[in-house]
């Protein structure tokens, strides 16, 4: 199916009345629970019933529609210009919104790779629900060309698409996206953008304050900068990503690393360098740490160890994987510490736990640290010639009044 939009209203339910029918084509396998017919009753004694649907106020008629799902809402929309305006102006819950730049993985498209955004809107936390849309933006001589797929039981999937005329695809897929942010009041929980120049001159985000899950992909300090201004201080989850493979040598400086998005993050993980100080690294409040190190020093993991050794570290501390190429001193690492080395007696106490931990953690030079503050909790430090980790392996539990360590992988 291919067809050219002329307008926004166009584009609006014509476009997704069809991807919708194709999500609920792809979960007609999937079991739902039925309305009792009591719960039927109280929406219509609460409307007035449908037939009076036209007498209530823009108020009650706004309140009845937050709880419609899309598909209902565009159907609803078609029934009268009233109707459009009220569906039109009443926010949806939006969980989460990705933009990403030249994916690769559309050979169902077109077997050769080719210029790309990709846009998925999603409308519910549970990815399998299948309550989100995924669109392909491309340029066609000078229109964009939106692909998508089709999902029909027991079939291979098809492909659909529609031309938006004279207009720029990259520019397209990033204001489609933001449409769907400013529908949901731009309260979405979680964001996603891996762009190489994303169009900070026209974007209409100002802010984004339920946002706590967070992955940008960019080349540059300042386009980093631009997104933490847009999003709270406490996050759930931080990833920044190196866009560009070339850019190797880039590095997160250390005054960047001192945003309260950095140092509040319950995790992060960052796919590049980072300047962190010792100082820096101390104060983190991150359960789990991943990033590639320049500054910080074997004292400074080792203090990070004493820290937790000593009941003064990282509440609720998982994991930490510091990155480098230079070598570590295991002496500096663990100097002052009491370690228990992973030799053949530990193996033989812990056997599943080694093999666990080897498979999928990689063995390197192991030693396993007691806490001062219960014994029976520890960490396993895994030191490797690009990278020292930091796992809290060790936990306290207790079997017909017996306390012992049980040792797992966080």
């Amino acid at each position: 199916m291919s067809e050219t939009l002329p307008d926004e209203c166009s584009l609006e339910f014509n476009l997704f009345g069809d991807l919708l029918d194709d999500i609920d084509s792809e979960n007609a396998i999937i079991q739902k629970k039925e309305a009792r017919k009591e719960e039927f009753e109280a929406l219509l004694k609460f409307i007035g019933g449908f037939e009076n649907w036209p007498l209530l106020n823009k108020d009650c008629r706004r309140e009845v529609v937050k709880y419609l799902d899309y598909k209902s809402r565009c159907q609803l929309g078609l029934c009268s210009k009233a109707d459009y305006e009220t569906v039109d102006k009443t926010s949806i819950y939006v969980y989460s919104v990705e933009i990403q730049d030249n994916e690769r993985s559309h050979y169902l498209f077109n077997e050769e790779e080719f210029d790309n955004v990709v846009v998925r809107v999603q409308f519910h936390h549970d990815y399998n629900t299948g309550k989100r849309i995924e669109l392909v933006f491309s340029q066609l001589g000078d229109d964009t060309l939106i692909q998508w797929l089709q999902y029909i039981p027991k079939q291979c999937p098809g492909t659909r698409q529609v031309i938006r005329k004279s207009c720029n695809y990259y520019e397209e897929a990033v204001k489609f996206a933001e449409k769907w942010m400013k529908k949901g009041n731009f309260e979405l929980n979680e964001i996603k953008i891996e762009m190489a120049k994303y169009p900070f001159a026209t974007s209409q985000i100002k802010y984004l304050p339920r946002c706590n899950k967070v992955r940008i992909g960019a080349d540059d300090v300042d386009s980093f900068n631009w997104w933490l201004r847009k999003i709270p201080e406490q996050l759930v989850d931080l990833q920044l990503i190196l866009h560009s493979k070339e850019r190797e040598d880039f590095t997160l400086p250390s005054d960047f690393l001192n945003a309260p998005q950095v140092t509040q993050a319950s995790r992060f993980y960052f796919w590049c360098r980072a300047a962190f100080t010792d100082e820096q690294f101390l104060k983190l409040k991150a359960k789990s740490i991943s990033f590639d190190c320049v500054d910080v020093s074997d004292d400074g993991i080792n203090q990070f160890i004493k820290n937790w050794v000593n009941g003064k570290g990282i509440d609720g501390f998982q994991e930490a994987h510091l990155c480098s190429t230079g070598n570590r001193d295991p002496v500096e690492l663990i100097r002052g510490l009491e370690v228990r080395q992973w030799d053949d007696s530990f193996e033989e106490e812990a056997c599943g736990f080694v093999d666990d931990f080897s498979r999928c953690c990689g063995r390197g030079q192991c030693f396993q640290i007691k806490s001062r503050i219960d014994p029976f909790e520890s960490l396993t430090l895994s030191i490797h010639s690009d990278r020292v980790s930091i796992y809290a392996t060790g936990k306290r539990m207790e079997y017909r009044g017996e306390t012992y360590t049980h040792y797992s992988i966080p």
